[in-house]
């Protein structure tokens, strides 16, 4: 297996959203489904900034747009961009508190995948740590 400079490895790290965005100039357009959820995300937290108190139902469907954003591909920096800002109010501007939680994992996970699917598509390996482990369990027995 021939083993890469760490380098290279900061190198091809540095260089991946650049090369997404040229790898792919077809996805010239922007995500309209999450530029849609990012308007309304913005609209509820703008509410939830500046009211005292706010029904369920407006946090359930806060909630609910939140979770769509975690869930919807962007192919694009604008549509990447609604992701960022989403958390980005969740943690109140304070990126140094996620380092020390778990709460923003689903979002930082999204956001990684749709850079890879976008930049380095040939390296997302789905199931690749399962069939490792059951390599390992086999190796045991």
């Amino acid at each position: 297996m021939k083993q890469i400079s760490r380098r290279f490895a900061f190198y091809f790290a540095a260089t991946t959203p650049t090369l997404a965005v040229s790898i792919y100039p077809a996805i010239a357009g922007t995500d309209p489904v999450l530029l849609e959820l990012g308007r309304q995300f913005d609209a509820i937290s703008a509410r939830l900034d500046h009211e005292l108190h706010t029904g369920w139902k407006t946090l359930k469907e806060f909630d609910r747009i939140f979770q769509q954003i975690v869930h919807t591909p962007a192919t694009t920096l604008e549509g990447l961009l609604v992701k960022a800002r989403a958390r980005c109010w969740a943690l109140l501007g304070d990126f140094d508190s996620a380092d020390e939680s778990a709460a923003g994992a689903p979002m930082a996970f999204s956001i990684m995948r749709d850079l890879i699917r976008l930049g380095a598509p040939l390296l997302e390996n789905p199931a690749a740590l399962q069939r490792l482990l059951q390599q390992i369990e086999d190796g045991a027995n």
